[in-house]
């Protein structure tokens, strides 16, 4: 059991008493007078300074470490060689420009028109990719005028298709 201190508030008498955890906050009677004294910090700072094993940075306000750098918790579970997910985070993709979108809208037109005319569609070994990444990069909110040419692009995307769709057949 860990060992506390605590003070009268009536004779300011200060003593230690070994108490559970769960009563350490609890007022505790005086052994001069009975009156209730209260729990004080000890003066002795040897029992605070380590924390999981591991010695405090003081002063300590909860935080941890990581290679000199600030977290808010240690390294739990299976992680890649010393990486911290706190500190080594991955940027969130950045959201399209109007000329991306532009860009894209030109290359889908393309696309459709080089189909409808050859009767083949053309095979691009990056299709899927660019793909999934541009409707990574869409779902990111940007000003208002990108949102109103990402919904015209979108609309003309989706008669692109249509069209392709029964032509095709």
């Amino acid at each position: 059991m860990p060992l506390y201190e605590y003070q009268c508030n009536d004779c300011e008498h200060r003593f230690e008493l070994l108490r559970p955890s769960r009563e350490a906050s609890m007022a505790q009677p005086c052994p001069d007078c009975d009156a209730d004294s209260r729990r004080v910090m000890s003066k002795q700072w040897s029992a605070f300074t380590f924390r999981d094993g591991r010695p405090r940075q003081l002063p300590d306000d909860g935080g941890y470490y990581h290679l000199g750098k600030k977290v808010t918790q240690p390294i739990t579970g299976s992680v890649r060689g010393i990486e911290h997910p706190e500190i080594n985070k991955k940027a969130p993709p950045k959201p399209l420009t109007i000329e991306e979108m532009e860009h894209y809208e030109y290359a889908k037109e393309h696309h459709v028109e080089t189909m409808l005319q050859t009767g083949v569609e053309p095979v691009d070994a990056r299709a899927g990719e660019a793909e999934q990444e541009f409707q990574k990069r869409v779902r990111q909110r940007g000003s208002v005028r990108e949102e109103q040419v990402k919904r015209r692009v979108r609309g003309n995307v989706r008669k692109l298709e249509y069209k392709k769709f029964t032509r095709g057949r």
